[in-house]
């Protein structure tokens, strides 16, 4: 059994990638929290020492008098914490950095809703005053602390977007290798088939006297499909010329090719509804996707059954084809369109992949998997009405 170390080492290169990335996101979350721990200790131990100015003031003044405002002002004046003191009645005595307007519509309403608030997010701090309760002191979260609190959720983001923008560039890098790959190997298959075309035709030349005319005529048909799928190779990379014509001879082209080459146990059927309208394809891939589609249901059938290929008109051009086979399973009927995805025991699974890419690259309409199940399957083609008709 052979390694691919290749792979290994891109498996590898991903998951140590993934594990820095995870412990720089644990490593700059852990030291936000413990700043905000830090500021939430430093403004805990800026009020308290708050209070203790308060308490010490209450010894050295006249209870029976308000305290001087200006007193309050220059206590709190380096102050940008949200708070209220209030007495042992809960009757707001001063506030700081708090909604002013709110509090002059209704200052009882107010100082409740902000003791709530405050409780649930700092335990008040008790003043006091010969062993008992003189005032109580609320505070809330400063401005600095709500901005931190959002920083990691930020950062977080951010980190979800680089990924993401990073992740679409290595896809669509990848994407770009494939699409070279597919290229050159379908132009270097067309460059290869070339040859022995040629001579076939050469050929044909010599037995026209010593061959019967129908056997001609099959030998001749074969060579024209080998030249068909040569151009149809020769096209991929490039954008096709495309031609105004009605679908249904292309359908009925590819069937009556179909017809004689597949077991005599399937049925092949055409079933054309509506007024048949214009539209603007390249017949030899259109033909291309329809055999591929063909072919699967055969293999899907195994041997008996029978295919259905229903042509309609709406504001698009409809291709039904189903089959009596055995369906798709599960869990590949959302990936049935990827590269190398097949349901045969031998096959590359490229040709729904190729099919799916000229319908809807090279054509603008949609090839979709509609109905899969232990009773058949059903792939539906759309395609663009011509520019005229719509």
């Amino acid at each position: 059994m052979s390694i691919d170390f290749s792979l290994l080492n891109q498996q590898y290169i991903r998951i140590t990638g993934f594990v820095l990335v995870l412990s720089f996101v644990g490593i700059v979350l852990w030291n936000t929290n413990t700043l905000i721990q830090r500021i939430q200790q430093d403004e805990r131990n800026q009020m308290e020492l708050w209070g203790l100015a308060q308490q010490e003031l209450a010894y050295n003044t006249d209870l029976s008098q308000p305290i001087d405002p200006v007193t309050f002002e220059i206590l709190t004046s380096e102050n940008k914490i949200p708070m209220i003191v209030v007495d042992v009645e809960e009757k707001l005595l001063f506030s700081n950095n708090i909604n002013e307007k709110k509090l002059a519509k209704d200052s009882l309403v107010y100082t409740q809703e902000l003791i709530y608030e405050f409780s649930a997010e700092n335990t008040p701090i008790e003043i006091m005053y010969n062993e008992s309760l003189y005032q109580k002191m609320y505070y809330g979260q400063s401005k600095l602390i709500r901005q931190l609190r959002y920083y990691p959720v930020a950062f977080l983001i951010i980190i979800v977007l680089l990924g993401g923008l990073l992740a679409a560039f290595f896809k669509s890098s990848q994407q770009a290798v494939e699409n070279k790959l597919w290229t050159g190997m379908a132009k270097e298959t067309a460059h290869q088939l070339g040859t022995p075309i040629s001579s076939l035709l050469g050929w044909m030349v010599l037995l026209e006297n010593d061959v019967k005319p129908e056997i001609l005529k099959q030998i001749n048909s074969d060579i024209h499909r080998l030249e068909t799928i040569s151009a149809r190779f020769s096209k991929i990379g490039s954008m096709p010329q495309r031609k105004k014509i009605l679908l249904s001879t292309v359908v009925y082209g590819i069937t009556e090719y179909m017809e004689i080459r597949m077991p005599k146990k399937v049925s092949l059927n055409v079933q054309i509804s509506g007024l048949e309208q214009e539209v603007e394809i390249n017949p030899e891939l259109i033909a291309w996707v329809l055999e591929n589609l063909i072919k699967n249901s055969i293999d899907a059938i195994r041997g008996k059954g029978e295919i259905t290929l229903s042509v309609s008109w709406d504001t698009t051009a409809i291709i039904l084809v189903r089959d009596t086979g055995n369906g798709i399973p599960k869990k590949l009927q959302n990936k049935i369109f990827s590269p190398g995805v097949t349901t045969k025991k031998r096959g590359w699974g490229l040709g729904l992949s190729l099919a799916k890419r000229i319908v809807e690259q090279y054509h603008k309409g949609k090839l979709s998997l509609v109905e899969s199940s232990e009773n058949g399957t059903a792939f539906e083609v759309k395609l663009p009405l011509t520019q005229m008709q719509r």
